[in-house]
């Protein structure tokens, strides 16, 4: 997915038009369609996938597996968040799609190498990638509304973008929680 996002991006972007990876043109020039927002779609389909996983996790009253809150609510979320962002054709999937997909990759590797029995020494990376993938969020953000407001078409999807900063900001609050719990206490125990 990674791949083929950034090989979207690349193919669907306008020549020389840079500000296109974070503001796509408004006023109906912007449909939700071509290769970008099939793989935004394909990655919209995994994160129903995700939480129904999540969904049976939480049914099952399997006392084995309890999951965070910050599980539970990032994939509920997370699935209203990519509906509403396909719907309105927010400016930022590309992006969106391209680095949460490889932080997934990376994240998914490192669960498959934990089932397998091998322990990398990356957990906190993961962690770290999360969090700095939320804080780039509000530097394109940033960009994003610059665009919106200072070209003649402004930019899709700032009705969608509202939801998103709003949500990107409490993930970026619990995976900060998270880090502080999971890594920064460690470090204070072993001083």
């Amino acid at each position: 997915m990674v791949i083929a996002g950034i090989l979207s991006v690349q193919h669907q972007m306008p020549p020389h038009d840079w500000k296109w990876i974070v503001c796509f043109p408004g006023a109906n020039h912007t449909l939700p369609r071509g290769p970008v927002f099939f793989w935004i779609y394909i990655c919209y389909l995994s994160k129903i996938i995700e939480f129904i996983d999540t969904l049976l996790i939480v049914l099952s009253s399997s006392r084995s597996r309890r999951l965070s809150f910050l599980h539970v609510y990032h994939h509920a979320l997370v699935t209203v968040l990519g509906y509403i962002g396909l719907q309105y054709a927010q400016s930022m999937l590309g992006l969106a799609l391209i680095v949460n997909a490889s932080i997934h990759v990376l994240m998914y590797a490192y669960y498959f190498l934990s089932a397998i029995g091998k322990r990398p020494w990356w957990k906190k990376l993961v962690t770290n990638c999360q969090i700095y993938q939320f804080m780039l969020g509000f530097i394109l953000s940033a960009m994003m509304l610059y665009y919106h407001f200072t070209t003649e078409f402004g930019c899709t999807g700032v009705g969608a973008w509202c939801f998103g900063i709003v949500f990107n900001a409490s993930l970026l609050v619990l995976f900060l929680d998270f880090h502080s719990k999971n890594y920064t206490n460690n470090i204070k125990k072993e001083l």
